[in-house]
């Protein structure tokens, strides 16, 4: 399975025979979701395993957030979860009071999850043994432990995924255990996690940035990063990791490049503590696409957001659903609060199998010009995504209109004369721009700021490197992923999944709602070089609300997806369907007399084809000539697949 013609990632996998059920994502309790976009075709006789995050729960003084990490485990029970990744900073100063708190509420849930803990930079500050004690014992006996580093850090495997976990301040020092896990369980599983409480890049802090970019001749970690950071990537690429973080208080969905090719996922899981944090850096666009993000720092209007996320693992699928609910708790005599009935937010998700292909979109921000510049693509076209049976799809037109945007901070940083690797400040840019940033230039726009990493105060003792605030926006994966046919379909099943991630909102830094549609970027952000804000950007009418709340957006942009007809078939006796979940069956996506025998061409974007009734909802066409193909516009992402007409 190639593309042609774009940047992209390609992960190749065999998918599972046995795939005839459904993966709906919505909530079974507690839930405001009117629709579920992007249902997928699983397979209902191989194990389904959920796996939930529990974020930061750290509380101040020294003190677990317990009300938070409470309302999280309520919800996680509520959805049937089996395992829980907890991201590390399980307390503030790992004080025998604090893990008897935590104690207090994960006692209660002992038997509805396995837990897998490791150790956030705020849990060193107490005892090994008070983590053996206390969270040491709920680690499977089966769990494969590093040599050294007992419970902190260890790979599992349950059903078909790997996981692989990772405390704090060890990434520069398990490699070799990490790569080894990797290659040994690699044609054993789907599925591999890594979960550590370091995000890689990250948006505030990020291992590249703190150690890598920064790096100090007098930490070891830092010298021994250096060596196996850029392996860390190429590895996690080539192996399709979902990398799941900590550390940073804040939600964040990217996807981090190979060092020579594809990508990978990394989620920072979010807040469950009494404290969050402003946006600093943001994207760094040399290495990362931002694809979500969600910013509160508790200073706007007094509310915190706990986030909540589950990947659910079925074959080769994997279907991840990201909720937040904000609250006034500050302290654990604050009570339950808001959290008492919590009313969770759908904010992020993706559904994709192993076997697929992925583009990543631009949004439709910019600046005229730069369209065509290297990977800067705001069409949703693709080249033919071929599935191992045969089958072949494509998305012929659709641009990203509804996108995402937000706003990060001024950041100043200098070396340390005889601490720093870097020699000077000017060789401290040098190495932003190295590993994580873009410098301007006409044949290599830097979309997000024009200066994105300068030098200030040259020459005197106030010198320092600045990282200008800035306005990003977000792009999107959009992914084609394939699964066998299921319940009268005649063909694999395709899986249209990452047009309908966004609603159009607008994070200022520290979590204020601003109007995409009417409120400027900040200076430099344009995109062209220039000193321009990126501008209001007006939101196609109907199809978002921009809250927040992605299951209660009717439509999202307009795309047209070509479906092939399989070699050998009686196109005529075949139509293309969408699995509908509300009924449990497949839906012809227009009826008969509605289609076209036309080619497409780019006016049916707006426009019916001349031999189609005009009283037909949407533009579709069978096309004979050559290899039959249908076509069909659409403003919904989901599963599809030819159906007997």
């Amino acid at each position: 399975m190639v593309w042609k013609g774009c940047a992209m990632f390609i992960r190749t996998g065999v998918v599972s025979l046995l795939a005839a059920g459904l993966l709906t994502g919505c909530l079974s309790s507690g839930s405001s979701s009117s629709s579920d976009v992007g249902a997928a075709p699983v397979a209902p006789d191989t194990p389904t395993l959920r796996v939930g995050i529990i974020p930061d729960t750290q509380g101040g003084g020294q003190n677990t957030s317990v009300m938070p990490m409470r309302a999280l485990m309520e919800f996680y029970r509520e959805q049937d979860v089996d395992l829980l990744l907890i991201v590390g900073d399980l307390s503030e100063e790992g004080t025998p009071a604090e893990y008897a708190q935590w104690r207090s509420v994960v006692d209660d849930y002992r038997d509805d999850f396995v837990m897998l803990p490791l150790q956030g930079n705020h849990d060193i500050k107490g005892t090994d043994q008070d983590w053996y004690d206390n969270v040491g014992e709920l680690i499977p006996g089966d769990a494969i432990q590093m040599a050294g580093q007992r419970d902190k850090n260890y790979a599992l495997v349950r059903d078909n995924v790997l996981i692989v976990t990772v405390s704090y301040g060890q990434i520069p020092f398990a490699y070799d255990f990490v790569r080894e896990m990797i290659e040994t369980y690699r044609d054993q599983v789907d599925h591999i996690i890594v979960s550590s409480h370091n995000t890689m890049v990250g948006s505030r802090y990020g291992n590249i940035r703190e150690r890598a970019v920064e790096a100090y001749d007098t930490s070891e970690g830092d010298q021994q990063f250096l060596l196996v950071h850029d392996e860390y990537r190429q590895l996690f690429a080539d192996n399709d990791v979902i990398y799941v973080a900590g550390h940073e208080h804040q939600y964040l969905r990217s996807l981090v490049s190979g060092y020579y090719g594809g990508h990978y996922t990394e989620l920072v899981s979010g807040n469950a503590s009494y404290k969050g944090y402003d946006s600093r850096y943001g994207e760094s666009e040399l290495i990362q696409r931002v694809v979500m993000t969600k910013i509160n720092d508790g200073s706007v209007d007094g509310t915190l957001d706990v986030n909540a996320s589950i990947l659910t693992f079925n074959g080769a699928l994997v279907d991840y659903r990201s909720y937040y609910e904000s609250h006034t708790i500050r302290s654990n005599e604050d009570g339950m609060r808001e959290l008492a009935t919590p009313d969770w937010k759908l904010i992020d998700r993706f559904t994709r199998s192993a076997e697929r292909c992925d583009k990543v979109v631009f949004p439709s921000s910019i600046p005229a010009g730069n369209q065509l510049n290297m990977t800067h693509d705001k069409s949703y076209r693709t080249s033919l995504c071929v599935a191992g049976s045969g089958e072949a799809a494509r998305i012929l037109d659709g641009e990203n209109q509804i996108f995402n945007r937000y706003d990060t901070r001024t950041r100043t940083t200098s070396i340390e004369p005889g601490v720093s690797t870097a020699q000077s400040n000017t060789a401290l840019a040098a190495r932003y721009y190295r590993w994580l940033h873009i410098p301007h230039a006409s044949y290599n726009p830097n979309l997000n700021n024009s200066q994105r990493v300068r030098l200030i105060n040259v020459g005197t003792e106030d010198e320092e490197v600045e990282i200008r605030q800035t306005t990003i926006d977000l792009k999107k994966q959009v992914s084609l992923s394939w699964v066998a046919a299921r319940e009268g379909a005649k063909s694999a099943v395709l899986l249209v999944s990452g047009i309908q991630g966004q609603d159009g909102t607008y994070n200022g830094a520290r979590g204020a709602q601003k109007r995409i549609g009417e409120d400027i970027g900040f200076a430099g952000s344009f995109g062209d070089g220039s000193e321009m804000g990126k501008q209001p950007h007006l939101l196609p009418e109907g199809r978002v609300n921009s809250n927040w709340r992605l299951d209660d957006d009717p439509r999202g942009d307009d795309f047209v997806l070509q479906f092939n007809v399989p070699s050998g078939a009686d196109a005529a006796a075949l139509q293309l369907a969408r699995w509908n979940d509300v009924t449990g069956g497949w839906e012809p996506v227009v009826a008969a007399d509605c289609l076209s025998a036309l080619d497409y061409d780019t006016s049916y974007m707006s426009s019916l084809p001349a031999d189609v009734n005009a009283e037909c909802s949407t533009a579709a066409g069978l096309v004979t000539v050559g290899t039959p193909y249908f076509w069909v516009r659409l403003d919904r992402e989901g599963a599809f697949a030819l159906i007997d007409r």
